[in-house]
């Protein structure tokens, strides 16, 4: 009897902790469900894998305490939405460094079918937690990838100059926009926000021969400037020149006109009375000349030569 009433004690106090050790894992399951989101965060629940919610509303939990299930029935994503994140992508980047050449490692081809390597800093945020919770694994690779490719098709439109000096800006925009259209058609729930090259190079294979080429650019564009300055200030001195050169000769023929035109008057006036009495205008035009021709002698010596003959000799 003494035995039968320590095996019922023994019995009884066995199942007194039994029933509190199941109380115990009865109240850590559910306080197990208990969730805190932090602040920048957001979650989304999955109910043996099937996202919880009929709208955006509740479906997505914002900031703060909730409640879920234990990890066997409920999967709490959280989901950093608050966050500005960054990758690099280094698919068409070959360090020039590096044991691997250029032909075994990454570049673009440009437009005018040269070869650069490039590499960038990618920014993005998540701008879908739903989409990002449900259809994204692995998204470094997923960034990776769509950049890599927007990289590539877009380096068929620069030329490796443009690419290299004043086009960067430019193609950093264009693989942006590319990159993201890719993005939101396949539903990844984020947003890129920047794409900074972070290196644009020539390969280390060609680089010598392309710095020889581009200082022969710059020199052979030196000489053009220097000879279109030399054009612009010579062309002006010709200018100028031809204009005092025509106005002196428009001068010089208006005189000249303008003696003939005397002449013709005179010849005119003398023409009728010459036709009537010839010995007597020939003899005043001549005195008249020589009157004047002997005006311009400092000295005039008369010598008589003979009876009639009057020689003046200066």
């Amino acid at each position: 009897m003494k035995q039968k009433t320590l095996f019922a004690d023994v019995l009884e106090t066995v199942t007194k902790y039994f029933l509190l050790l199941v109380g115990l894992v009865v109240v850590g399951i559910f306080f197990s469900g208990l969730r805190v989101v932090e602040s920048g965060n957001v979650a989304v629940v999955l109910r043996f894998g099937r996202l919880v919610g009929d709208s955006y509303e509740e479906q997505v939990h914002e900031p703060g305490l909730m409640f879920a299930f234990p990890y066997i029935i409920d999967e709490v994503v959280v989901v950093p939405t608050g966050s500005v994140m960054e990758q690099s992508v280094t698919t068409h980047y070959t360090d020039p460094d590096g044991a691997v050449p250029t032909s075994g490692g990454g570049y673009v081809i440009t437009g005018d079918q040269n070869v650069a390597v490039v590499s960038a800093s990618v920014k993005y945020v998540i701008s879908d937690p739903v989409a990002y919770a449900l259809y994204v694994q692995d998204i470094t690779s997923m960034i990776n990838c769509a950049v890599s490719g927007a990289m590539l098709s877009e380096a068929a439109s620069f030329d490796v100059d443009k690419l290299l000096t004043d086009g960067k800006d430019a193609y950093g925009t264009a693989v942006l926009t590319r990159a993201d259209s890719k993005l939101q058609t396949i539903g990844a729930g984020i947003t890129l926000t920047a794409v900074e090259l972070t290196n644009v190079a020539m390969p280390e294979e060609v680089r010598a021969v392309y710095e020889t080429v581009n200082s022969a650019t710059v020199q052979a564009t030196t000489i053009v400037e220097r000879a279109r300055q030399y054009r612009q200030n010579l062309i002006p001195a010709a200018q100028s020149s031809a204009i005092s050169l025509i106005a002196a000769a428009n001068s010089d023929k208006a005189l000249k006109v303008a003696a003939a035109n005397s002449d013709m008057a005179e010849f005119w006036g003398v023409k009728e009375e010459y036709e009537t009495n010839p010995d007597v205008v020939t003899t005043r035009i001549y005195s008249a000349r020589a009157i004047s021709f002997m005006e311009r002698l400092k000295k005039v010596y008369v010598v008589q030569n003979g009876d009639n003959k009057i020689v003046i000799s200066p």
